[in-house]
């Protein structure tokens, strides 16, 4: 109970809050302004100014805390009313789904789904992001991550609020960075806030602090914590502990911080301190208790604490920070301040309904969805792995499969063509000016004028981006935290086989072909548009109203061409966006909603033309790796093992042919121009692979060279790159080949380890020593790192590989050549049998 003697106190604070407080609000109440006065005397204040300025302070953000929490309760009740709008009766998995992933129909929104929008915003923010830092000619200095200018721009970053008070680095370059670093947090931080966070400023912020899981667990045991405590205490600032509650000891919130940190909890969701929305008077945007706030005597005290126990370089976590806000503005800008919440309630409201009129197999589904992997996808939640050492030594597994896989991807990748062309087409875009846009985005120095200007408006739009942020960011996804220098590795190996510049290229030039195709289009009415442009902006919320607005921002962009650019809405007049205006929205809000329909067109169709991963196909994968986790851990990596290489070909089948037969019907010129387009770029793939390892190429006519050419091309993509390469031509069974590049590896390395076993016990059953030793050399020369590029393997063929096995069975090579022509008609240009040395008149 209360003490009496405070009763008086209490019922006074109660008049001030509008309503009946608890006795343990008021206790909280009064203990936290015990504990700010006692900070204040230390800081040299009387304790009566002590008792004044903590009352004033706490009064204060009990008012903000009320206003939060009216605030939200009003957003959410007409985020609700919105949401329950748009699901259909009697479809309502499909509805729901679709508000998350999207629907191929041609109504209006159907693909304004909430993941289309977090990519959309993201693009916002990344695009801009990375133009200033090119044109400040910082971006190449923090892609090398070099330790010494990642600090230094840690340190300028801190000294931003107070210059004066905090000595300088010296370095220009790194505090021209943490002006543009800080400008973007801030920018988002902003944006969050203004879709229902309540995200104060905080001095001296550098980034969005990170903790690595299993460093900061450890072993686990009273060692771990005593390690961890001992390097974070020192470096703490005492108002870390200021908002401790009545009896919580500073050891105790260190331990109950270190079980939540080394649990992962922290984690369970982008932005948790507010993903899980405001409740309670005391609550201040969930305060200390529940955001674990650790705030850092200066830069270098969170620099060294980054090092031992957080993830990545500062400029890691800065880019992670950005994404992730402008993901949570997106989920929150459809779904509330509090989103899962809000969509599992929706779930909840639609199977009672469903139960009402008997639909079961309704009620079935939609179970499915709560909770599920799609919502966990599409809102940024993390997925821990199930055993830490197991995930890792996954991990490692499938990064060694893709550096010794995927030399030729960028070759495999040439029916990307073909699709980024069919996007385009369904963008109004003529067919012939598709491809020809394209060609120039890969070869701009020889096929067009103005690349470095190109560029510049692409990243305005967001796109071609990735390989800039493959190179600057750690994913910290739970199965790949644990990689550190082989995600560098395999970041490399993707630009030395050519795919970071065809991606990048290939994205650049559909964003700027369907930007300039809504330029040149302004001074059309939405009725004079082509009706597959109609249909493309109708999916995005984009009708007659929205197209009068935005196509009043058309202009001349830096690359010398016309182009609607979703940045340019904001400039939009009062007038022009008048139209638009519902109740209680400003005409700022109006801006901001024709910035992300734009934003959200642009880049999902982009990612639809690179066949990026979709929700759905994100969370049938996850969802499997989930099930077999559970079981074992170790079927958890397995499936994963399984899965490598495949995401594209099921991506391919939902995106390229979910647009061509569900989206108004079967569009039978699409069908036709997709198959024939991709299988014979297909074929061109396998040709030029050929070519560049000696062989002519395969017979057009042979109808296995068509169906080869067809899965090449037509979904099998990278995974086409293992199902149709030597390796796993060469003694692979079916199952192995189907089971991927993994399994296939083991099957060999076990039949190595059996014939090895055979001839050191002198087995009837052993092979030849000739044999054995070709064999080993044939494995080998497939776990190369990189040794299968495409312009490194036809060296280490004929300049090694063929010269060894030739030494050690006389013979092979003529064996192998009339092998290759008899099982797959194809003869070689360059013989295996031919000799540089020779040519060289090196040997004889």
């Amino acid at each position: 109970m209360v003490e009496g003697s405070y009763r008086h106190c209490f019922e006074s604070a109660a008049r001030a809050a509008g309503r009946a407080l608890s006795e343990d609000e008021l206790h909280d109440l009064f203990t936290s302004s015990q504990l700010r006065m006692d900070r204040l005397v230390r800081d040299g204040l009387s304790p009566q100014e002590a008792a004044q300025q903590a009352g004033q302070q706490l009064g204060d953000e009990h008012r903000l805390a009320a206003i939060i929490e009216e605030r939200n309760r009003k957003i959410n009740v007409l985020k609700r009313s919105a949401l329950l709008d748009r699901v259909v009766e009697g479809d309502e998995f499909r509805s729901l789904e679709g508000l998350l992933a999207g629907r191929e129909t041609t109504q209006r929104g159907a693909a304004l789904s909430v993941s289309a929008q977090a990519h959309g915003r993201i693009a916002q923010v990344m695009g801009p992001l990375l133009a200033d830092l090119e044109k400040a000619g910082l971006l190449d200095a923090l892609k090398r991550r070099d330790k010494q200018f990642d600090a230094d721009v840690a340190r300028e970053m801190w000294r931003l609020d107070e210059p004066d008070r905090w000595p300088s680095t010296g370095n220009r370059h790194a505090a021209e960075a943490a002006r543009i670093l800080h400008e973007h947090q801030d920018s988002v931080r902003l944006m969050q806030n203004k879709e229902g966070a309540w995200i104060g400023k905080v001095d001296h912020y550098v980034t969005r602090q990170s903790h690595d899981m299993w460093k900061v667990r450890g072993s686990g045991d009273q060692a771990a914590y005593e390690d961890w405590k001992s390097t974070i205490l020192p470096e703490l600032d005492d108002k870390t502990f200021d908002g401790l509650d009545e009896g919580t000891s500073i050891e105790e919130f260190l331990r109950a911080t270190w079980q939540a940190l080394a649990s992962g909890v922290h984690e369970s969701a982008n932005g948790a301190d507010w993903l899980s929305g405001f409740k309670g008077p005391s609550n201040i945007a969930k305060r200390a208790s529940q955001n674990r706030t650790l705030i850092f005597r200066d830069a270098d005290g969170w620099l060294r604490y980054n090092a031992k126990f957080g993830q990545g370089h500062v400029i890691d976590s800065v880019m992670t920070g950005i994404e992730r806000g402008s993901r949570n503005a997106a989920v929150m800008s459809e779904m509330g301040t509090n989103p899962i919440a809000m969509f599992n309630d929706l779930v909840d409201r639609k199977i009672s309904a469903a139960k009402d009129r008997d639909d079961f197999k309704m009620v079935d589904k939609l179970r499915t969805l709560k909770d599920g992997n799609l919502l966990g996808v599409v809102t940024g939640q993390s997925m821990q792995p199930a055993n830490k050492t197991v995930a890792q030594i996954g991990a490692y597994i499938r990064t060694w499969e893709q550096v010794t896989k995927l030399g030729g991807v960028m070759i495999s990748s040439l029916p990307d063509i073909a699709v980024t062309a069919s996007v385009a087409r369904h963008n109004g875009v003529p067919l012939l000016e598709a491809y020809w846009r394209e060609i120039q985005s890969l070869a701009p120095n020889w096929a067009s004028k103005g690349a470095r200007n190109k560029r510049q408006v692409a990243q305005m739009l967001g796109v071609g981006i990735n390989g800039h942020l493959g190179a600057i960011m750690n994913r910290f996804a739970a199965e790949d935290a644990p990689l550190g220098r082989m995600t560098q590795m395999v970041n490399a190996f993707h630009k030395w086989n050519g795919l970071q510049y065809w991606s990048d290229s290939m994205a650049e030039g559909l964003g700027l072909m369907l930007s300039h195709n809504l330029g040149r289009n302004a001074e059309r009415p939405f009725e004079k548009l082509h009706p597959k442009l109609q249909e493309g902006l109708r999916r995005y919320g984009i009708e007659a109203t929205e197209w009068d607005a935005v196509r009043k921002s058309a202009q001349e962009a830096a690359d010398g061409a016309v182009h609607i650019l979703p940045s340019e809405a904001r400039t939009l007049s009062d007038d022009a966006v008048a139209s638009l205006m519902k109740d209680g929205q400003t005409a700022d809000d109006v801006r901001q909603d024709l910035q992300n329909k734009l934003s959200s067109y642009i880049t999902d169709q982009v990612r639809e033309g690179m066949t990026e991963p979709d929700p759905r196909t994100q969370a049938l994968v996850r969802g499997s790796y989930s099930a077999m986790d559970r079981v074992n851990p170790v079927l958890g990596q397995a499936m994963r093992m399984f899965m490598q290489f495949k995401t594209f070909p099921l991506t391919h089948i939902r995106r390229v042919w979910g647009r061509e037969v569900q989206r108004s019907g079967p569009d039978v010129a699409g069908i036709v121009h997709i198959l024939a387009a991709t299988t014979a770029l297909g074929y061109v793939a396998m040709s030029l692979k050929a070519m560049l390892v000696g062989k002519e190429p395969r017979n057009p006519a042979d109808w296995r060279t068509v169906m080869a050419a067809m899965q090449q091309g037509g979904g099998a993509g990278i995974y086409g790159d293992f199902l149709f390469g030597e390796q796993s031509r060469m003694g692979n069974s079916f199952l192995e080949t189907l089971a991927g590049p993994t399994f296939s590896d083991v099957g060999k390395w076990l039949k190595l380890y059996n014939n090895t076993r055979d001839m050191a016990l002198q087995s009837g059953d052993a092979p030849k020593g000739s044999a054995y030793l070709a064999a080993i050399v044939q494995q080998a020369s497939g776990q190369i790192p990189g040794g299968n590029i495409f312009y490194a393997n036809a060296a280490l063929k004929y300049l090694l590989f063929y010269r060894l096995q030739e030494m050690i069975n006389p013979g092979y090579l003529r064996r192998y050549e009339h092998g290759v022509q008899q099982n797959q008609a194809q003869k070689f240009w360059l013989s295996p049998s031919w000799s540089p040395y020779q040519s060289l008149g090196m040997t004889n």
